[in-house]
């Protein structure tokens, strides 16, 4: 069968501020010192390799967002369009309450802790306890639009 290819209305990938990569550069220093008595050159691999394994874990673990007609996926979660029912956007000064006293214990969530602004995605889904998915997003007007509110 020959398979079309579904192009997303809103397409985001949600990567760490390049200021959170400045701390994982302080493993290289940590590790090189732990075993500069045992071996230099110990020290100098596993701090390079341990300092690039994080890194690449963070931008791994990143979430994408897609919009498509049919769908919303975030991360590893996909819901169809159908039971998105409202969204708001959560500015950066609400953020914190959004993510703590106000959150519901039952909603689907993904941050990126160096991202300020959320989406907050109304779910009416009669086989799915979860009131609503909250999560990280640079662009929540866009969001908003493509998802058509």
């Amino acid at each position: 069968m020959n398979e079309q290819r579904i192009e997303p209305q809103y397409s985001e990938w949600v990567l760490p501020n390049w200021s959170s990569f400045i701390p994982v550069l302080l493993l290289f220093p940590a590790l090189w010192l732990t075993f500069l008595p045992i071996n230099v050159s110990i020290g100098i691999w596993s701090g390079l390799g341990a300092t690039a394994l994080v890194i690449l874990l963070m931008v791994a673990k990143s979430a994408r967002i897609k919009v498509t007609e049919e769908s919303l996926q975030v991360a590893n979660a996909a819901i169809d369009r159908k039971f998105v029912v409202a969204v708001s956007v959560v500015e950066k000064s609400n953020a914190f309450a959004a993510r703590g006293r106000e959150l519901d214990p039952r909603a689907w969530i993904h941050f990126q802790s160096s991202v300020g602004t959320l989406a907050r995605i109304e779910i009416n889904d009669p086989e799915d306890p979860t009131p609503y998915w909250l999560f990280s997003t640079r662009n929540p007007e866009k969001l908003k639009e493509a998802l058509g509110f």
